[in-house]
């Protein structure tokens, strides 16, 4: 079974997500300049966002920790949680690091960013503490090998019992150095694009002295910041089969970690200068499919011509409407055999396919996806 997300949300002038410039990502698409949001971008925000992280803990599950200071983080649960003098808990907490195949440089940080569960990270300090003694009177090559394979199997994917931490079961993980660690991603988010084609403009700003004195004219500082107010549609698409697997077949907590998923996808917005710009819009419409084939439609297409909005029809409600002519071509062209439900929830009047469902409120929309989703396993 697969879960497809599809969602437009139009936004106040706002730089959300920037390039090394500074500027607004933007790409071509259909021949037409086009605002972005990077998919990376997009996932950090979800996996971040209170309702997807209440949703995982309410379900029992554990959250992923992406770091480069995997050394610092043992050596304060070691210090702190566990009770040992710090010289003793550094020790440990570089041998636990080594064990697990990791080299460290500068400020003891590993060589790349670290994708672990907080579950994993706080057992390997308990088996620090567990085999302390082993790990501090031998050097680290004369370490038995059954203590060794007792910290590999906290990330090694063919020792590990369990689930994954969410985000992890979600988004993947990919480690250069040891396949073993790789996690298959069951979540697949596309860069987010502009309905509309898009023009880059500046915000030319002043910032005055406030002890400036009053005979002096002027200001202390100048700059220029690009920004695009741009409607996006923006997809996902969730293999639940996938997903349980990479949870420890725990559907229960699959379900609530989609919901998770949903809600947070809904509300996530990223913070690229939200300060300046308070580009707080929630999404207009947001349609929600499960089906039993692994044949997903990404919708985007529906936008190859850019939308221009008219007197009367706004950007948002001129892309809804596309994108319900295209959802339906796609219909008659393959079929709707595999279709679970097609839930919407939208602020706009449109007419929709007949095997469409309104729901009128995103609790609505998460009770509808508990329901098919027990439904369809029971």
């Amino acid at each position: 079974m697969f879960l497809e997300l599809h969602i437009l949300q139009n936004f106040a002038p706002a730089n959300l997500n920037r390039d090394d410039t500074g500027a607004p990502k933007d790409c071509h698409f259909g021949g037409y300049r086009r605002a972005r949001i990077s998919s990376q971008c997009v996932k950090r925000s979800v996996r971040k966002h209170p309702a997807f992280q209440e949703a995982v803990y309410r379900n029992a599950g554990d959250l992923g920790v992406r770091t480069k200071r995997l050394v610092a983080r043992l050596k304060k649960l070691l210090e702190e949680d566990k009770g040992l003098e710090t010289g003793v808990a550094e020790s440990l907490a570089h041998t636990v690091v080594k064990l697990l195949g990791f080299k460290t440089a500068k400020e003891d940080k590993t060589q790349y960013l670290l994708y672990l569960g907080e579950k994993d990270i706080q057992e390997m300090a308990a088996r620090a503490v567990e085999y302390a003694d082993v790990l501090q009177s031998k050097k680290e090559k004369d370490i038995p090998k059954d203590v060794v394979k007792t910290f590999k199997a906290l990330v090694d994917k063919k020792k590990k019992h369990g689930a994954y931490a969410a985000d992890i079961a979600l988004f993947g993980r990919m480690i250069a150095d040891d396949k073993e660690m790789n996690v298959d991603a069951s979540c697949q988010i596309a860069q987010a694009i502009s309905t509309n084609k898009v023009e880059m403009e500046m915000d030319y700003y002043t910032a005055v002295d406030d002890l400036l004195p009053e005979d002096q004219p002027g200001s202390d500082m100048i700059g220029v910041v690009e920004y695009n107010s741009s409607c996006f549609y923006r997809y996902a698409c969730v293999d639940c089969g996938k997903l349980e697997e990479n949870l420890g077949q725990d559907a229960d907590l699959a379900l609530g970690v989609l919901q998770g998923f949903v809600e947070a996808s809904v509300k996530a917005v990223p913070t690229g200068k939200q300060n300046s710009m308070a580009a707080h819009n929630p999404p207009s419409y947001v349609r929600l499919v499960l089906r039993k084939d692994g044949f997903p439609w990404s919708l985007a297409n529906a936008f190859q011509d850019p939308i221009y909005p008219a007197r009367g029809c706004s950007l948002e409600a001129f892309s809804a409407v596309k994108l319900q002519e295209y959802i339906n071509k796609l219909k008659n062209a393959y079929g709707s055999d595999g279709l679970v439900c097609d839930l919407v929830l939208s602020l706009i009047e449109i007419e929709k396919s007949e095997d469409a469902n309104s729901v009128s409120s995103l609790n609505k929309l998460l009770e509808s996806l508990d329901i098919y989703y027990k439904g369809e396993r029971s």
